[in-house]
Order: C-alpha cells, then structure tokens, then sequence
C-alpha cells in the first residue's frame, strides 16, 4: 500500500526536499503502522520511472518490525501503481470533460486514456463521498448545493477539495490533493 504524502512539487524539489521532509515525519512520529500503531521506519528504496517524461525518481519505502507492513511513501504528483505522473494523468481526465478521447494531446494510447477515464473516474466518485463525510466530520459543512455535478467528476472533486477543513500543502495536483486528505484520515482508498 502507499501513503500519499507532499514531499516536493516536482521531481527536481522531491529530490532536494524529500529525504528531510521524510526524517522529519519519522522523527515526529507522524508515520504510524495502521494495525498496531507503532512508529515505522525507513526500509529501503526503489527506482521508478515516469513514462512521459523518461525521468527517474527514488521511493521510499518504510515498514513495521512488529507488523511487517511495507508502505511507499509516493509523493502527490504521482498516483499509486501508474507509469505516468499524476499531473499526466490528471490533464487526461480534465481533457476528457470536453476533448473527444482520440483528440486528448498525451504521449499515452488512447486503450491507456480510456483505462484511465474509466478507473480513474471510478476512484473519484468514491473519493468524493468520502472526502463529504470526513469534511462533515471535522465539522466543516460541505454545501451540497453549490456543488455542480453537471461538469463531470473531476470538477466535483475540485469543489468539495474546497471545501476542506483546513489547508494541505499539496504539489498542485487535485488527485494527490484528495490521496493526501484520504491518508491523512487513514482511508485505504487511493485515486
């Protein structure tokens, strides 16, 4: 599983700034084992690659001793399990609202486009019921009648990502916005 945190706004920032913003969480005891909550601790690292940009970037991965459960510490502008950044895939989906599938500018195939419009667009509609209960929750009111849901899913997320309670530091992505506040209220669901 990942834990979807803010560990730099781009690639070049994630690697200036996420080792210490990972210490630093470690440290603060602010990465906790969901089962037992013991303190994880770093484990080791793995080399992924963003397809559209051929960059590479180094993950972190942290475990419980106790629990032997592994997480990767992915920073928001990439989504769990994807070969393309999260920005990539997120100008995909806003594309989508109005841009003919055959005619979205992306270095990916259009079978891939379409996989992410489906899946995608299927965690967003989860993400967004539970992104309302967690704001009500925390008692911030989420005005159910502002919301248009007439512009498609993403659009809606955007407008209940506004209503958070609080701010979140986040790279500019709206899907890692939601993955962050997802997280941060232990919900196991990622977009």
């Amino acid at each position: 599983m990942s834990i979807v945190l803010y560990l730099g706004g781009n690639i070049k920032e994630y690697e200036i700034k996420s080792k210490e913003i990972i210490e630093l969480a470690i440290i603060e005891d602010r990465l906790r084992c969901e089962l037992c909550l013991r303190p994880m601790a770093v484990h080791s690292h793995y080399v992924r690659v963003i397809k559209e940009s051929d960059e590479q970037i180094t993950i972190t991965m942290i475990w419980c001793s106790k629990c032997k459960e592994w997480h990767a510490l992915l920073p928001d502008f990439l989504l769990s399990y994807k070969h393309y950044s999260g920005n990539e895939i997120e100008a995909v989906i806003i594309d989508s609202e109005s841009v003919p599938v055959d005619q979205i500018d992306t270095a990916a195939s259009e079978a891939t486009v379409r996989r992410w419009i489906k899946q995608i667009g299927e965690k967003i509609k989860q993400a967004i019921g539970i992104l309302k209960y967690l704001f009500r929750r925390a008692g911030q009111a989420v005005s159910e009648v502002t919301i248009n849901t007439e512009q498609g899913c993403y659009s809606e997320l955007e407008q209940i990502l506004e209503m958070a309670p609080s701010i979140v530091k986040y790279s500019g992505n709206k899907l890692g916005l939601a993955n962050i506040w997802l997280g941060t209220n232990e919900v196991t669901v990622n977009i």
